[in-house]
């Protein structure tokens, strides 16, 4: 099921529905943002949160202890999550396997690079309605604007020339710009 990024920071409760998401794109900054806000929406009930991060080509290299990591309980949390990077088509039979198989409590965000309208993983994402699919695509100048207002709207003295000098020394990266507007909250914490 194709989810937008702007529908999953509107509603968060579209994450319950989906225990598997695939984020993907050249966008990094925005698949930062999105597993945060993913990460948010599984562990706000449940303060007992694991997370696990593995790259496929480890899987690849070892699927008994990818499954054990998957089906194995833990002592000290309810939930986990379980974060696949530079995920290819290489990896659908065994998310359709865990599929088949998974816990409730386990949660799978995947990662991976420009997919293409052909790729296999691509469409196994967006056929399924189970799986939740996002497309992180470069930012514009018009959409950085736009978080930098959002994220900088409690300050006073925030003009255009402002915004413009941040885009020019940043350019449309969204990783840097989160940086230096966090560099810019922690200047003025205490101060509009």
């Amino acid at each position: 099921m194709i989810v937008k990024s702007y529908e999953i920071k509107k509603n968060k409760n579209l994450l319950k529905k989906n225990n598997f998401y695939l984020l993907y794109g050249e966008n990094f900054g925005l698949k930062k943002d999105l597993k945060d806000i993913i990460k948010l929406a599984i562990g706000q009930k449940n303060e007992s949160l694991e997370i696990l991060s593995i790259y496929e080509s480890e899987i690849i290299d070892d699927e008994e202890n990818f499954y054990n990591s998957i089906y194995s309980g833990s002592l000290f949390s309810n939930k986990k999550i379980i974060i696949i990077s530079e995920a290819t088509d290489k990896i659908i039979k065994k998310i359709n396997n865990i599929y088949n198989d998974y816990s409730a409590n386990v949660f799978f965000i995947i990662f991976s690079e420009i997919l293409e309208k052909k790729s296999k993983l691509r469409n196994y994402f967006e056929k399924s309605k189970q799986h939740g699919v996002t497309a992180c695509y470069a930012d514009n100048e018009i959409s950085i604007k736009k978080i930098i207002f959002n994220k900088l709207r409690d300050y006073q003295g925030l003009t255009s020339n402002i915004v413009d000098i941040i885009i020019q020394n940043t350019g449309t990266d969204r990783n840097k710009i989160n940086n230096e507007i966090d560099k810019i909250i922690s200047c003025f914490l205490d101060k509009k």
